[in-house]
């Protein structure tokens, strides 16, 4: 029993990698209610990455499989979520959803990463997770959740369009995402002490 209950961490990781072909799929060939599923199942998706680290640290449950997994399991999702968002066109003018070009940096910053971690492991080592590489998931998150919801909304009087809402975060996180690339650059590149990997 107690070997099920520790599973569950890498069980979470496994359902967010399920939860991609499923988004991608919803979103080939939108309808309005495809897309407001496919930000459901983003939702969930990114839910269950708080939770999979939660629950590995409470239960004493950190693998080595969920180590490499679970970061690579988020940046497949939000990777996936942004090209396919780049795929959607408006209504009226035909412009993307997301532009092409904050993709193209987003994607970039991920790969510089991946870089320096591998550097960072011939040295035996991995990267810490630092504040703007944690404000830039946070704000990913939240900007893809807006972006896929897309339509504007009526509170009261006012309505909130959540796709300039969405556009305009996903902008702020690439600020985060470049400051955080500095950040680990940094530390391994000036041969820093690293602890732990995000």
């Amino acid at each position: 029993m107690a070997s099920i209950v520790k599973s569950i961490p890498n069980f979470l990781t496994y359902l967010r990698l399920f939860l991609v072909p499923v988004l991608v799929a919803l979103l080939i060939d939108p309808t309005p209610e495809s897309v407001h599923w496919a930000a459901f199942f983003f939702i969930i998706a990114s839910v269950t990455d708080f939770f999979d680290g939660f629950i590995a640290r409470r239960l004493k449950a950190v693998s080595d499989t969920g180590k490499l997994l679970d970061p690579l399991a988020d940046k497949i999702l939000v990777m996936a979520a942004l090209v396919m968002l780049v795929g959607q066109r408006a209504d009226i003018d035909g412009a993307p959803w997301v532009p092409a070009w904050m993709v193209v940096i987003i994607l970039a910053r991920e790969l510089w990463i991946t870089g320096l971690r591998g550097i960072a492991a011939t040295r035996g080592t991995v990267i810490a997770a630092g504040t703007g590489g944690k404000w830039k998931s946070a704000l990913q998150i939240v900007a893809i959740s807006c972006l896929l919801l897309h339509y504007p909304i009526r509170i009261n009087d006012f309505v909130f369009n959540l796709e300039i809402i969405g556009v305009n975060i996903l902008i702020v996180s690439i600020g985060f995402s470049l400051w955080s690339a500095g950040e680990y650059t940094t530390a391994v590149l000036g041969k820093a002490a690293l602890v732990k990997t995000d």
